[in-house]
């Protein structure tokens, strides 16, 4: 790992004098801080399954359009090579990049006024990645297409896993599963007539960086793709409602916050469980990929597994109270 690591620096510095620090983060992605003259730079060697040139371009231009325009928060800048390009093909194949540091520390959402801030943060970039035309022709792997999210998760990948997995899985978790895909497949019209735009498809609280209290920087653009507009607040809303274990004042407040920059409309709101079903099905597959990759995804595949039984479960008791509570702040 260290000589990629120096391969990648000698491509954008003369200087090759630096340390090395680990992140809490790149699940997907070899991630680390680089100090280098004083300053700090993250630096990645990416997934050769996952991230190929068109890919890293795509990112580059999404973070650029994001960079240029008035927002309340930075992004992550990737930075240029040597040569002028804004990654490095190294001599194993793969591809890395260094971007700027963002300072910062995770949010937290412990009481209203976070949640809120939550909320705008998720619905400002929604609104800003809207506003972003992309010059090329690749635009990401939306998770609608939940069997191209992964190179080694196709249909026969999946398949072949879920009828033999490699670790413990219930048969009751088993079944569910078997029973959300189908449910998901057969609505295949209802989704496809969703507006669409530049989806982020991450805005987790661990992809953000707060700094004096205030939600900062905006980070992993990876799974950004076109896909379903509404898609962007539904994951984050499940992540609030998992956070806060279902509280109705700090899920009111994230929508509340939400709503100062995106709006919706019914048939977006009608579509709130098969949306969170399509996401969690897409986060699935993205781990079984990754098994076949050769990553231990046990505790990771199992938790999401739960979750989705558990978010599952939560949307059929209150399905009507929440989309009344969307539709009181975004229609």
């Amino acid at each position: 790992m260290q000589d990629i690591i120096d391969e990648i620096v000698r491509n954008y510095f003369e200087n090759t004098l630096y340390e090395i620090e680990s992140v809490p983060f790149g699940l997907t992605n070899i991630t680390k801080i680089m100090i280098l003259n004083d300053e700090k730079y993250v630096i990645r060697n990416y997934n050769r399954h996952t991230k190929n040139v068109e890919s890293i371009k795509f990112e580059a231009q999404v973070i650029s359009c994001l960079s240029k325009q008035n927002l309340s928060f930075v992004v992550p800048i990737f930075l240029y090579t040597n040569v002028r390009e804004q990654f490095v093909r190294l001599s194993d194949g793969t591809l890395g990049a260094i971007v700027s540091f963002v300072e910062g520390a995770v949010p937290e959402i412990i009481n209203i006024q976070q949640a809120t801030e939550f909320g705008s943060i998720v619905g400002e970039v929604s609104s800003a990645l809207s506003q972003c035309t992309i010059d090329c022709n690749y635009r990401g792997v939306p998770f609608t297409e939940f069997y191209s999210l992964h190179p080694l998760a196709n249909y026969s990948a999946v398949a072949t896993f879920m009828k033999a997995p490699p670790f413990e899985i219930s048969q009751a978790a088993l079944n569910f599963y078997e029973e959300m895909i189908s449910f998901v497949e057969q609505k295949k019209l209802e989704w496809m007539d969703l507006p669409k735009q530049l989806v982020h498809h991450d805005l987790l609280i661990y992809n953000l960086l707060s700094k004096e209290n205030k939600i900062h920087g905006v980070l992993d653009f990876d799974f950004t793709s076109h896909d379903i507009s509404f898609m962007e607040f539904t994951i984050s809303l499940n992540h609030v409602i998992q956070l806060t274990n279902g509280s109705w004042d700090m899920t009111e407040a994230f929508i509340k916050g939400y709503s100062k920059f995106r709006k919706c409309t019914y048939q977006e709101i009608n579509q709130l469980e098969l949306l969170t079903r399509i996401y969690h099905i897409a986060v699935l597959h993205i781990y079984i990929g990754q098994h076949y990759s050769g990553k231990n995804i046990e505790q990771n595949f199992n938790y999401i597994l739960s979750q989705f039984q558990l978010r599952n479960e939560w949307l059929n008791k209150h399905c009507s109270l929440i989309k009344k509570l969307i539709e009181n702040y975004l229609i």
